[in-house]
This record gives C-alpha cells, structure tokens and sequence, in this order.
C-alpha cells in the first residue's frame, strides 16, 4: 500500500526519464529506493531534482551499476562540490557511483547510486516491505514518509557528531531534513505526532535556532537514546529547557514581527 501519493502522475512529469530508472532497478530485483529531491517532488513540493539519488543495498551496488549502464547511461567524477580532500568520510564525495547520460546538458541531472548504509537506510527483505513501497501506476521504489525521515535525522545525527566527516555531504543531509520536517505537515497534517519518541525529541528540539554545543547535545541524546543507553524521558531531562524555551519565544516574536513587516510593505 502507497504511503503517499502525487497530486499528477508520475510517468507524465519532466523527471520520468529519470525516475523511471528505479523501475529498471526493481525488475532486476535490486533492493533499493529513490531518495532526496525526488521524495520531495513526488510529495509535490516546488523543489526541482538536481540529482536523482538512489539508495540500493551496500551488497547490490555492483549489479545497481550494471543495470544503469545497460540504460545507456555512463560513469563522471563526482562533481567538486561534493569533493573535500581533507575529509576522512567520504573526502572523494558521494560514496558509490556517479552516472550522467552521455551529451547532456551541464546542467542536466545526473544519477547517483548511494550505498543505502550511508542513507541509513535498513533495506534488507524484511525493512524493504514494511518501509518502502512501489508507487501507485509504477514500479518506482519509494521510501515511507516517517522512514525516510528517520533515515535522515541518523544522517545528521552521524555527520554532527563524528569528526572528519564530509562537510557538504553533511551540509545536504541538513537541507534535505529541513525540507522535509517543514513540508510534511503541510502535505500530511499530524504526521509528526506519530514519530517515534526518539525521533519526535530531535524534531522539537533541533529546528530550534540552538547554539552548536546545544544542538550537539540534541544530536548526542538522540544518538544514545538508539544505542539503548539513554531512556527518552532522561533526554528531555538533560536538555536546559528554560534557556530553550526562551530562545523559542525570541524566535517566534521575530517571525510575527517579519510577518508584520511583509503586510505593510
């Protein structure tokens, strides 16, 4: 069953050229999903696809890469945005391959086939079928809402606290979290609420605008709450919630006073 769906059919939208390659994936029984802007778009969100990422199980990377070939599609170096030498996660960028269709256009989006370790993704036959879905009218492999943005809340958990990771990488996972934990209520009103707790603690704490040593300590307590050692209700105890509250406040004042300022001009 589809745990969400697009206001237009997928197949008639710019991006099937693209999209349409998880199909290919899913005939050769790939384990894997669409991840990135491509979850954003399909949940009709004005983001437009800069690159389709694709997270296929560590074990399957080989054979993923086989299969995009054969579409005609053709190995590049990973663009230098991503690229940090000095990094010692991921200093070449993107871990796993970097495709693009021959002669297109600079500014064409290209394929990335990313080991769905590194997403944090769980895609093994048991996760695949509770947590991911092929969308309705295709065989596009998507990950569930609540899934996907627990996968990202462990990017950015991981990237945050472990030295030397790559620091655009890590830049991307926040984005694309940011992305999604402000759009969902809007395209699904009350989800959120059924976030796990360990999951809800990092949502209500960390798009608060916190100092760093504040906001590792979100991504700290979150960490431990996953390994077992740390109980959520010690989390929340943890945290300086009068300071928090504070800032909360201060930030709410200045988004009614910008509101205000947008009205009159």
């Amino acid at each position: 069953m589809a745990d969400f769906e697009a206001k237009k059919l997928i197949k008639k939208s710019a991006d099937w050229n693209l999209l349409h390659l998880s199909e290919c994936l899913e005939d050769r029984h790939i384990k894997h999903c669409i991840a990135a802007d491509a979850v954003l778009t399909t949940l009709n969100h004005p983001l437009v696809i800069c690159q389709l990422y694709l997270a296929v199980a560590d074990e399957q990377l080989e054979d993923a890469l086989a299969v995009m070939l054969q579409q005609g599609l053709q190995q590049r170096p990973e663009h230098d945005t991503y690229v940090e030498e000095d990094a010692t996660i991921a200093p070449l960028g993107w871990p796993g391959y970097t495709l693009e269709w021959p002669h297109a256009s600079v500014l064409a989006a290209g394929v990335s086939l990313v080991p769905s370790s590194f997403w944090h993704m769980d895609l093994s036959e048991a996760s695949l079928s509770k947590s991911t879905f092929l969308h309705p009218t295709t065989r596009c492999r998507f990950p569930t809402r609540l899934f996907y943005l627990d996968s990202l809340i462990s990017a950015v958990v991981k990237s945050s606290l472990e030295s030397g990771h790559n620091r655009s990488i890590a830049r991307y996972f926040r984005t694309q979290y940011h992305y999604l934990v402000h759009w969902l209520p809007w395209q699904s009103p009350g989800i959120l609420l059924k976030l796990p707790p360990c999951d809800k603690f990092f949502v209500d704490l960390y798009g608060t605008p916190l100092p760093p040593t504040t906001r590792e300590r979100v991504c700290l307590n979150r960490q431990q709450i996953q390994l077992g050692v740390l109980t959520v209700e010690n989390a929340w105890k943890s945290m300086p919630m009068n300071f928090i509250e504070t800032i909360k406040k201060i930030a709410d004042r200045k988004q009614k006073m910008r509101r205000k300022a947008a009205e009159v001009g």
